[in-house]
């Protein structure tokens, strides 16, 4: 079952996340570079096998809190602070930054 496999991959990605915590933490290191190990490192093991997923909104919904939660600290922004998400993934990955769900879009089998 697709939901099954999403909690696997997000359970991984949590991992994977957790493993880089000293480099989150780390204040000299810039943020765009921060963002780009996050994409290799955390994003591409979260949308592993992805492309073979029968997706429904609640498993985007899923997806996209994990990834927000992330971004936010990545950036080291609380939820206390009233910033949107698209802001949060801007500052983090750039203005090119694309969102969960924008990247399973393109990666879903036609």
């Amino acid at each position: 079952m697709a939901c099954d496999k999403i909690s696997e991959r997000i359970q991984k990605a949590r991992l994977a996340f957790a493993n880089l915590r000293h480099l989150w933490r780390r204040r000299d290191i810039r943020l765009s570079t921060k963002g780009r190990v996050y994409c290799a490192a955390v994003r591409s093991v979260l949308l592993y096998g992805s492309e073979t997923w029968q997706i429904r909104v609640e498993d985007i919904h899923r997806l996209l809190v994990f990834d927000h939660r992330c971004l936010r600290s990545i950036a080291h922004i609380s939820w206390v602070y009233r910033v949107s998400n698209a802001f949060v993934r801007k500052r983090v990955l750039g203005k090119d930054g694309k969102s969960i769900d924008e990247v399973l879009e393109r990666y879903q089998l036609r």
